[in-house]
């Protein structure tokens, strides 16, 4: 799309919703501006009648990496959708992020995007939004056996990375930096159902290791002092460590510091996250071995865009209320790569509106794997109320609830700063 398109689409999505093409055409005829069907136009026309509103971001606190980087996407895709925004830290205190919540519709805000905390405060969260017409898409953490059709159509869509998977590749990656042997020291994240994914992944891998000793396990909580605190005890207890699988980048950074106060440069390292200093660490080659990138921009933006599309009128099938976004392992090899494509300066390595169906209904592209989440494998390591699952899911794999999910998404992932 060319300078003049992007300057008509934006045209466009800054006018007030329901203006008629006619108006429009009108509109910019006047300002001697030529209305050829471009792509740009096309995508203007497929936009009319949009409907806009206030979206609100609802996370722990900018002061943490991860969603500094998570709070900047989602307030550059709201623009780019046209959209009033909201933010709102609720510091991981389960009073304030419900008295947050219920400010919502005092401030007219009409959907809501973000990460609980506790898990088991999402319940109350998003029957709060299917109340009061809020159309709720969160990510992350989500209690066992709790799906979006439990509470109805403004509980849009929960929206994750694999977790599991990314700590998998990430482990194996570091086990082979210390030659398929020895000590490794981990570090857990806050307890959370995220948390526990990781570590099942960590195990997973060491379980293709014979070599591989795994210790500590003790919880930083997601952040980078108290990881250094927790390395400082590892130091003492484990002196004959190899490596140090931290459950995300922040943390990894923390132990980082630790082990080059203490000159133990030979000891590896990795993360989980794919931050942009977690990825220049990578990409010099050298202690931090390996991070595994959510592209935290993409999870915000994606959740904006899921919102934005169901005031919109879009509903998801059955497939589409749980979600796997893609994610991308991060060695010496590529990682500089990536933290270009996605954090180097001036780079857009998303077009938010292009994600849209309201606004591509033929040619949207998620710019990313997608996949559905299928309930009964994604809570299977947490077999107590299985019983609860919702009814509508018997028999969904077999029908191909998921499966069709998987090669729709497929069909239209057309371009991406990851994609092969």
């Amino acid at each position: 799309m060319d300078d003049q398109e992007r300057n008509i689409v934006a045209t466009a999505l800054a006018l007030p919703s329901g203006l008629s093409r006619r108006v429009f055409m009108q509109l910019a005829g006047v300002a001697g501006i030529s209305l050829a069907m471009t792509p740009a136009i096309t995508r203007m026309a497929e936009a009319a009648e949009i409907v806009r509103g206030k979206i609100a971001n609802q996370v722990s606190t900018p002061a943490n990496d991860y969603w500094a980087v998570w709070t900047r996407a989602f307030d550059e895709a709201a623009k780019a959708l046209g959209l009033e925004t909201q933010e709102l830290f609720h510091q991981n205190d389960t009073a304030r992020q419900l008295a947050q919540v219920r400010s919502l519709p005092a401030s007219q805000a009409r959907m809501l995007i973000g990460c609980v905390e506790p898990a088991g405060s999402l319940p109350t969260v998003a029957r709060f939004c299917e109340d009061n017409k809020i159309f709720y898409v969160p990510s992350w953490e989500s209690p066992a056996w709790f799906t979006p059709p439990d509470v109805g159509d403004y509980y849009v869509s929960f929206v994750t990375p694999n977790s599991i998977e990314g700590a998998y590749e990430v482990a194996k990656a570091l086990f082979e930096s210390i030659g398929g042997e020895g000590k490794v020291v981990h570090i857990a994240g806050m307890a959370t159902p995220t948390d526990t994914y990781r570590t099942l992944g960590l195990m997973q891998a060491a379980k293709e290791y014979p070599g591989i000793q795994i210790v500590g396990g003790l919880r930083a909580n997601w952040d980078r002092e108290q990881a250094r605190k927790v390395m400082l005890s590892m130091v003492t207890a484990h002196p004959d460590m190899k490596a140090v699988f931290a459950q995300n980048d922040n943390m990894a950074l923390g132990v980082l510091s630790v082990l080059r106060e203490r000159k133990l440069t030979n000891v590896k390292v990795s993360g989980v996250d794919g931050l942009p200093e977690g990825l220049k660490e990578v990409a010099k080659g050298g202690q931090m071995v390996a991070t595994h990138t959510s592209l935290p921009p993409y999870g915000a933006g994606f959740t904006t865009v899921l919102a934005f599309d169901a005031l919109n009128g879009w509903k998801p099938t059955l497939g589409e209320r749980l979600l796997f976004t893609g994610s991308a392992l991060a060695t010496a090899e590529n990682a500089a790569k990536i933290e270009e494509a996605i954090y180097g300066k001036g780079s857009k390595p998303f077009d938010w509106a292009l994600m849209s169906r309201a606004l591509n209904p033929e040619t949207w592209d998620p710019q990313n794997k997608i996949t559905a989440i299928d309930p009964d494998i994604y809570w299977g390591p947490f077999p107590d109320g299985k019983d609860r699952l919702n009814p509508i899911y018997k028999g969904a794999a077999e029908r191909g609830e998921f499966s069709k999910v998987d090669a729709l998404y497929a069909a239209h992932y057309k371009t991406g700063p990851v994609k092969a």
